[in-house]
C-alpha cells in the first residue's frame, strides 16, 4: 500500500529553514509542501534552493484564476536531502500588472518554462536572459511571413544594438566565436509524425559547429486543455497519447498525480504490475532508440539486432495489456486487469531467455563495436555543471555522472522499494554521446532484472488490483512524478473549485505536463558546440528527442551569398561517410 500523508516535520523544516519568507505553508499529500510567497521573493528563494541545497527545479507553470489573478508555481525537488520532499513556490500576480522577476537569471532550468508562461498566460518574467519567444514564432505579434525579427531571412533573429546596428541574437551560452566567415545551417522545423517539431540553427566554421540555437513550438496540440475538459478518469487515456513510445510512463505519472489528489491506496499486487509494465516500456524504448542511432551512423546490423530483441518485449506487453502502443490498463487506484499466474510464468521464461543474448548484444557486440565507439566517444560533450544548471534528466543527466532517478529519489505509485525489488541507478563519467548510449544499454539490463522479479512475484501470488478512490478536496494541488525512458516526467494538477458548478468541480482546474524532452532538448545547443557537422544527427539523437526526423535544411554560404538545399538523407549520408573515413 502507498502512504500519502505528509510528514508534519517537513512542513516545519520548510517554514523555518528553506523558505522562512513564505506567507502560507500547506502540506500536500506525499511529502509535497506548498509555500505561498511574494513574487519578488521568487529569485532569492530559487537561488537558496539551488545553491544551498542542490535542489533541482522540476518545472514552473502558471494557473489563470480569472478575477483572482494568475498564480505562478515553481516546483523544486528536495528528495536528495529530505525523503520525497517537493516544494512548490506559489506567487499570485495581479492581472493589471502580471510581472515578476525572472528565476532564469538564477538557473537556466527556468528559461523555457518562463517563456511558456509568458506566451500562454501573458505574464512577464522581468530580466530573463533570453527575451525571445520559444513557443510562439520569433516574429510575434507580427506574422511569420514578415520576417520582422529575422533580419531579411537570415537564419538567426536580429535585434538593434545601442548604436542602432542589427546584430544576431543567439542562445546566451557564453560562446563568442571569433571567426572570419561562417555558414548558417537551419535544421527543421516540422514533421507531422512526432510530438515536438523544432528548428536547430547551427553556425559552422568549415565542418565545426561554433554556435548553436534551438527553437520549438511547431506542434502544440493543447493536450493540457483536452484533459481538463474530460475529467480525471478519462484523462489517463489522453495522457497515454502524449507519446506513443513512452505511453506507459505517461499513464503511470498521471495516475500518480491524481491519486495524490484523492485519498486512495493502491494494492500491492497492482504496484508490482505497474512496475512490470513501466519497465517493459523502458526496455522497448531503449532498444528502439539504440536501433535508430545504429541506423543513423550507418550500422544496419545493429539496427536489425536491437529491433529483433525489442519485438520479444513488445509481444510480452501485448500479452499483458492487450495493446502494443497505448496500453489502456491504468486506473485511479490500480489497474483495469490482473496478470494471471500462468501468464506471469510464461512471460518470466521469455524474459530469462532474453537476458543472456541481451547482455551479449548490448555490451560486447554493440557497446564495444569499433564503428559505434569511433563515432560516439568524445562527441556531444555535456559536463556535469552544464547538466545540473540546465536541468538535464534521465540518461542524459546520468551520463554526465549526475546520479538522479525518480524511481529511487521520488518514486511513482509502483514497486521500486529496494527492500523488495533489487536494482541500481546507472551512471557514467564520459559526459558524451557514447556515455549516453552505454547508460541506456546498462539500464535495459537493470530493467530486465526488475521485470523478472515482478513476474516471479506475480506468478506465485494473487490479490486485488484496484481500490476505489475517496472524495477529492476542492482546490487541492498534486504533483505526480515518474522516470520515463527519456527521464523525469512530471504532472501538476489542481482540482476544481467547489464554488463553481458541480460539473466543473468534478473536472481538473489545471493540468500541466513537463516531459523529459522538454528539459533535455534545451541542452542540445550545449552539446552541439564543438562538434563536427557530420556528428549533428547523432548528437541530437543522443538525447532521445521526441521530435521530427527533419525533412530538409538550407545551407547559407556567407562568403558567396549562396543558398542551397540539402535533404535529411544528404545529412545522414554525410554522417555515414565519416564512419567510412
Amino acid at each position: 500500500m502507498i502512504t500519502t500523508a505528509t510528514d508534519p516535520s517537513l512542513v516545519e523544516w520548510v517554514k523555518s529553514e528553506a523558505a522562512p519568507e513564505g506567507l502560507e505553508f500547506r502540506g500536500l499529500r506525499e511529502n509535497r509542501v506548498l509555500v505561498r510567497v511574494k513574487p519578488e521573493d521568487l529569485p532569492k528563494l530559487a537561488e537558496r534552493f539551488v545553491k544551498n541545497y542542490n535542489a533541482r527545479m522540476i518545472h514552473a507553470t502558471g494557473v489563470d484564476l480569472q478575477i483572482a489573478g494568475i498564480d505562478v508555481v515553481y516546483i523544486f525537488d528536495f528528495s536528495k536531502i529530505k525523503d520525497r520532499l517537493v516544494i512548490l513556490l506559489e506567487a499570485n500576480l495581479n492581472k493589471e500588472n502580471p510581472q515578476f522577476p525572472s528565476v532564469a537569471k538564477v538557473t537556466w532550468q527556468a528559461e523555457w518554462a518562463e517563456k511558456e508562461m509568458r506566451e500562454f498566460l501573458g505574464v512577464e518574467p522581468v530580466g530573463t536572459p533570453d527575451p525571445r519567444h520559444q513557443f510562439l514564432s520569433f516574429e510575434w505579434p507580427n506574422t511569420p511571413e514578415t520576417g520582422a525579427a529575422l533580419g531579411a531571412g537570415k537564419a538567426f533573429p536580429k535585434a538593434e544594438t545601442p548604436e542602432g546596428k542589427a546584430t544576431e541574437i543567439l542562445l546566451p551560452l557564453g560562446v563568442q566565436p571569433q571567426v572570419a566567415c561562417s555558414t548558417m545551417i537551419p535544421i527543421g522545423p516540422y514533421h507531422p509524425g512526432v510530438i515536438e517539431g523544432q528548428m536547430v540553427r547551427l553556425k559552422v566554421e568549415g565542418e565545426q559547429v561554433v554556435d548553436a540555437d534551438i527553437k520549438t513550438g511547431f506542434h502544440h496540440r493543447g493536450i493540457h486543455r483536452l484533459i481538463e475538459r474530460r475529467g480525471y478518469n478519462k484523462g489517463v487515456f489522453l495522457a497515454e497519447r502524449v507519446c506513443g513510445i513512452c505511453s506507459g510512463a505517461h499513464g503511470l505519472a498521471y495516475v500518480t498525480a491524481v491519486e495524490n489528489l484523492f485519498e486512495v491506496e493502491v494494492p500491492e499486487r497492482a504496484l508490482y504490475i505497474r512496475t512490470l509494465v513501466a519497465e517493459l516500456n523502458r526496455v522497448h524504448s531503449h532498444l528502439l532508440w539504440l536501433g535508430v542511432v545504429a541506423d543513423v551512423i550507418g550500422w544496419k546490423t545493429g539496427f536489425m539486432l536491437t529491433w529483433g530483441l525489442r519485438e520479444r518485449v513488445m509481444d510480452i506487453i501485448e500479452a499483458i495489456t492487450g495493446n502494443r502502443v497505448n496500453y489502456g490498463i491504468w486506473r485511479i487506484g490500480g489497474l483495469s486487469k490482473d496478470v494471471s499466474n500462468e501468464l506471469a510464468t510464461t512471460s518470466l521464461k521469455t524474459i530469462l531467455g532474453m537476458k543472456e543474448p541481451l547482455e551479449r548484444l548490448l555490451l560486447p557486440e554493440v557497446g564495444g563495436h569499433p564503428v559505434l565507439k569511433s563515432r560516439l566517444i568524445g562527441v556531444g560533450h555535456l559536463s556535469f555543471a552544464e547538466a545540473f544548471d540546465g536541468g538535464a534528466v534521465g540518461p542524459v543527466a546520468r551520463a554526465s555522472n549526475w546520479k538522479i532517478d525518480v524511481r529511487m529519489d521520488n518514486p511513482p505509485h509502483a514497486m521500486y522499494d529496494p527492500k523488495k525489488i533489487s536494482w541500481e541507478v546507472i551512471t557514467e563519467e564520459g559526459c558524451d554521446t557514447y556515455a549516453r548510449t552505454v547508460v541506456r544499454m546498462r539500464e535495459a539490463l537493470v530493467s530486465i532484472g526488475i521485470i523478472a522479479q515482478c513476474l516471479e512475484y506475480l506468478s506465485k501470488t494473487s490479490g486485488e488490483v484496484r481500490t476505489n478512490p475517496k472524495e477529492i478536496a476542492a482546490g487541492s494541488t498534486a504533483v505526480g512524478l515518474n522516470e520515463a525512458p527519456r527521464g523525469e516526467l512530471a504532472y501538476f494538477i489542481k482540482s476544481g473549485d467547489a464554488s463553481t458548478s458541480e460539473e466543473k468541480s468534478n473536472l481538473p482546474k489545471c493540468v500541466r505536463i513537463r516531459t523529459p524532452s522538454y528539459r533535455n532538448n534545451a541542452l542540445v545547443p550545449f552539446m552541439l558546440i564543438g562538434s563536427n557537422l557530420a556528428d549533428v544527427p547523432v548528437v541530437m539523437g543522443s538525447v532521445d528527442q521526441c521530435m521530427a526526423c527533419t525533412d530538409r535544411f538550407e545551407v547559407t554560404d556567407t562568403r558567396h551569398d549562396n543558398i542551397y538545399t540539402m535533404t535529411w538523407d544528404d545529412l545522414v549520408a554525410l554522417s555515414k561517410k565519416r564512419s567510412v573515413e
